[in-house]
């Protein structure tokens, strides 16, 4: 996929200007920024959920979303925890692009299903509703959602929210599989995690600055002008802030 001078936004406000990006099989590309950087906006134009105001996206897929190019983990919390959907019906529902409306899912698609909540550790919820699961479950139930159609592309947006230390490190070490064989797209906060496993760094903050590399330091950040907020673990964790006067 291929942005190419892309600017988008809502009404007549901007939220990316001029941005240019490329995603090629088995990237792994980090993409971090301030809250209102853009970054929501890129992941809905890759999705082609809004159009550019100028620019073109080309994708490989011309058909958009069908048969299961993309597949999306959204942020937890815009879920509707009230609609009444099973967990397994949840994780078929990312089968949908390939399914008309005679079509029910077959044996194969529920034993798929049922396989990849196993491999989550939620096997056991299957017919537990959403509203009924905790923001972890929830998490592991939207992850097989999106892999369940081995999708060329994957997007993955806040990924970490919600979940126990544990459960991420098995995440990431899916995704690390699953990277060879599909790109993918991390959308994080947490630069210090995320740069152990992803191999490029792209900033969003109204500009896209592309970085070769899973390693990028506080001048870089100052010079794109992306304020991200680093985390440092030890026996205090503690946030590290930009240097400033007292």
């Amino acid at each position: 996929m291929e942005l190419k001078s892309v600017s988008a936004g809502y009404g007549d406000e901007p939220a990316l200007k001029d941005v240019n990006f490329s995603v090629y099989k088995q990237d792994f590309i980090g993409v971090i920024g301030p809250n209102g950087g853009g970054k929501t906006t890129l992941v809905k134009i890759i999705l082609g959920l809004i159009k550019p105001f100028a620019g073109t996206v080309v994708s490989a897929n011309d058909g958009g979303q069908a048969n299961g190019f993309i597949g999306y983990l959204p942020q937890i919390s815009q879920i509707d925890r009230r609609f009444p959907i099973t967990v397994r019906d949840v994780v078929l529902s990312g089968l949908m692009s390939r399914q008309s409306h005679f079509n029910r899912y077959n044996r194969h698609d529920k034993e798929l299903a049922l396989g990849l909540l196993a491999q989550m550790g939620v096997a056991h919820l299957e017919n537990k509703t959403v509203g009924e699961l905790s923001g972890g479950q929830l998490q592991r139930v939207f992850v097989c959602r999106a892999i369940i159609s081995a999708p060329r592309l994957l997007i993955l947006d806040e990924p970490n929210t919600y979940v126990d230390n544990k459960f991420e490190s098995d995440l990431y070490e899916l995704l690390r599989k699953l990277n060879e064989s599909m790109a993918i797209i991390i959308v994080s906060h947490d630069v210090g995690t995320i740069s152990v496993y992803v191999k490029t760094i792209a900033c969003v903050n109204t500009y896209l600055h592309y970085h070769e590399s899973n390693i990028i330091t506080e001048e870089q950040l100052v010079r794109y002008n992306c304020p991200i907020q680093i985390i440092t673990h030890g026996d205090v964790p503690h946030t590290v802030l930009e240097k400033h006067h007292h």
